[in-house]
């Protein structure tokens, strides 16, 4: 079977696939994501280990749902007010942001060194929250809320 016939026979279940991962934005690029993930399922099936619809729909959720993952950290890293912004101020120390930010300016200063490190630590030196939490002899899921509460406090100072 050659993939247009393929995809032709199996564009309801690229689209099954789609609603069940609650895809509401960006839905051209996971169909996309999807329907390259048919066609590797295509090329990888095996005939002997069960039914290809079973295959192509595990395959192409998982591929949704990594991609789904992907874009979350990544906006989980890019949160407050652009990544570019809070890099600049954390590397240069605050000397050029004063003058742009200064409500940030203000926030930082009012944090404890324990806060500026997780802030560092994560966005400049691109650590994970459980690479933070053994340096800080924590629990990764503290790590994790402090960065959240942290991030939503800056926010409203700023704001």
């Amino acid at each position: 079977m050659d993939f247009e016939q393929c995809y032709e026979q199996y564009k309801p279940l690229i689209q099954k696939v789609l609603y069940r991962c609650r895809v509401y934005g960006h839905f051209d690029e996971f169909h996309h994501i999807a329907t390259v993930a048919l066609w590797e399922a295509l090329q990888s099936y095996d005939s002997k280990k069960g039914s290809f619809e079973t295959y192509a729909y595990f395959m192409m959720r998982y591929q949704v749902i990594a991609e789904m993952h992907k874009q979350n950290n990544h906006r989980n890293r890019h949160l407050l007010i652009g990544d570019d912004v809070l890099q600049t101020f954390i590397e240069h120390e605050q000397n050029e942001v004063f003058i742009e930010m200064p409500a940030l300016a203000i926030a930082w200063e009012e944090l404890t060194p324990e806060e500026r490190y997780i802030l560092h630590s994560y966005y400049m030196q691109q650590n994970s929250d459980k690479e933070i939490a053994e340096s800080l002899q924590l629990k990764t899921d503290t790590v994790k809320k402090r960065r959240q509460r942290l991030l939503k406090r800056l926010k409203n100072q700023i704001q």
